[in-house]
Order: C-alpha cells, then structure tokens, then sequence
C-alpha cells in the first residue's frame, strides 16, 4: 500500500524531534501544560537621550541611567563623552564634553544612540555599582493532537493485499497525518491557555520571534540577508535554518539563475541549481524547503535556540465501543519552545 500524500515535518526533524528541546532548555515547571523558562541578556551597550543636550551643557539625562557606570565613554553622534559620576535619583550622567579630541555639539533626544564604546576608570577610585539586568520569563502552552480509529469487525477481518489488518493500518496512519498538523501549527500556531470551552493552544514561531524583523516585497539578495545582519548586531551567532515554502524556494534559486556571476561550460547538459545554503558576512543560512512554510515570510532560526517539547507522547489506545467495531484513537500532547528572541530574525510581507 502506497500513499502520495505528503507527510514530512522537515522543521521538527531539523530542531531534533518532537522532544529535541528538552536537552536545549531548562524548564522550570515540566511536566506542566505551561511550560516556563528563563531568559537575560549581558548590560546593553546603548541608551536614549531623553532630553536635548546644549553643547556646553554637562549633564545628560537619559532613559535608562542603570545602563550607564562611571568610566564609561560615550558616544553621541560623532561626539564621544566620558562619565564622571551618575545620579541615579534623576536619571543623569555628568560627563566630560568633546572627550579625545572630539567636537563638542547640540544633541537631540533623536539622536541615533548613546553608545557605550569604552571603559576608562581613573586609578585608585572606588567600585561603583551598574544596574542588573531583568531576568525575563518565556512560556509556551501544551496543545493535543488526536486521531480517531474505528473499523468494522468485518473490515478488520478481512485478507486484504499489503495490509495485515485494518485497525493497525488505520493507527500506523494516523500519526504521520497528525505530524503534518505539528509542523503547521509551527507556523500559524497561536498560544492560548484554554478553558473548558477554548481549546489549549502552543504559540508558533511569529509568538517568539518579533525582533530583527525586515520587509520584502521583492526578495532580493540584500533583503535576504538582511534578518542576519539584524540577528547578529543584536549578539547572533550562525548558522541559521530557514524553512522554505516551494514557492520562495524558487524566488532564492531566481537570484542565482539571473546572476551574471553564473557561469557553465558549453559542454554542459544539465540546467538550474538546487540552493541549500546562503553564505553571508554575519553566519551561514541553510534553507530548507518545507511545503507547509508560508509564502509571506521567512524564518531565521537560530536551532539550539527552539525545539519541541513532549508533554505526552504518541499514545495508541483503545476505547469503550458500544457495537460491532474496534474503536480506539492515537493520542498525543506537544509544545513548542524558542528563547533568546534577538537570535532569530524573520523576512516579512514578501510579495505573491
């Protein structure tokens, strides 16, 4: 018995199976249908004016002062700045204008950034404290996946070519059908707790990945790269997979068909190119085609960073029947995982 019917599920596979994020995180609640793990990030390296700052003027206040430490230099515009001391109760810095040589100038509160560039501390002065950063707290709901399985006495009976018995056949398909369901709630999954009359319901990648976004509407080889660059300038690192719906699959291999750096030999019989991989500055992107993908956008994923998670794994059972028949269902309770968001990146409203 042949079956046409696609059954893949390329991005559970590639992230490790249907448990492959149970070595990739450290829940804190598991088993549990809400499942919680923790996140932080390193002291940024930038802050905001938050009001306009005269070029004579010593004092600067920004949004965030914890962010800041005296030693720190500075960087407004092309004017670089060193901290001398914080007040923390008014959100101010008092700095040392036109630091190393550089002009001193008026900055607006939309001004690029207030960039930490570097550290230098004066000699024998005392320890002074920085802000800790806010551990924060990611979740993910658990969502069952459920077949029926019914079939005659009769029908289970009888001898039929390639099939030993009809109850087994039925049950043996039903867990690839239900992965297709899995690999596509990967990606139009949306997290919801449930209640008796709601369904409980895992977020897929769009609930996790909303940093290092950009928009194509026509891909482009500079646009495809763009999410990686973004990734990498937030603290990414490579490589990355990128499931890929056959109709973006073609749009990638079109870049490389019109390039005129494309060369073959006239004795060459054979047309076209297969893409499997992206080489960029930031890291390499595997792309990997996967017919449940959406068109409208691509996914960079950065894999020790997301995987699956069993809550309850594929369970074949049989149920109370009530007539002639063998009744039973395959069973099963999945979640999705994805932390450390700025890793990732996402190519959006790609045009049809």
């Amino acid at each position: 018995m042949s079956l046409i019917d696609p059954s893949d599920a390329p991005l559970v596979e590639a992230l490790g199976g249907l448990d492959g994020g149970a070595s990739k995180f450290d829940v804190l609640n598991f088993p549990s249908t809400n499942i919680e793990w923790l996140e932080d990030t390193l002291s940024p390296l930038v802050g905001q004016l938050t009001v306009s700052t005269a070029s004579d003027a010593t004092i600067l206040t920004v949004a965030d002062v914890n962010v800041f430490q005296p030693g720190h230099i500075l960087l407004i515009d092309s004017e670089k700045m060193w901290v001398s001391t914080i007040t923390a109760s008014d959100s101010e810095l008092t700095v040392t204008r036109a630091y190393g040589s550089t002009t001193s100038a008026t900055h607006a509160t939309t001004a690029a950034a207030v960039k930490i560039i570097g550290m230098a501390r004066l000699e024998g002065a005392g320890s002074d404290a920085i802000g800790f950063t806010d551990r924060t707290t990611g979740s993910n709901y658990t969502q069952i996946f459920h077949q029926e399985l019914k079939v005659s006495r009769t029908q289970n009976q009888i001898n039929q070519y390639g099939i030993a018995g009809e109850f087994d056949y039925q049950a043996a398909k039903a867990i690839p059908s239900l992965m297709r369901l899995i690999e596509k709630t990967a990606f139009y999954g949306v997290r919801a707790a449930g209640s008796a009359t709601v369904a409980r319901g895992m977020g897929g990648l769009s609930t996790f990945i909303t940093d290092n976004i950009s928009a194509a509407a026509t891909l482009t080889q500079l646009l495809l790269q763009k999410p990686l660059q973004l990734a990498f300038e937030d603290g990414g690192v490579g490589p990355w997979i990128v499931p890929t719906s056959p109709t973006n699959m073609v749009r990638i291999k079109s870049l490389v068909d019109s390039s005129l750096f494309v060369r073959v030999n006239l004795e060459n019989t054979r047309m076209g190119m297969v893409i499997d991989e992206v080489m960029t500055p930031f890291g390499t992107a595997r792309f990997m085609l996967d017919r449940w993908a959406t068109d409208s956008e691509l996914y960079y994923i950065k894999p020790e960073n997301a995987g699956f998670i069993t809550y309850y794994p594929w369970t074949q059972e049989p149920l109370a029947k009530t007539g002639d028949y063998e009744y039973g269902q395959v069973v099963g309770e999945f979640s999705f995982l994805c932390k450390l968001d700025k890793s990732h990146g996402v190519l959006t409203a790609i045009a049809a």
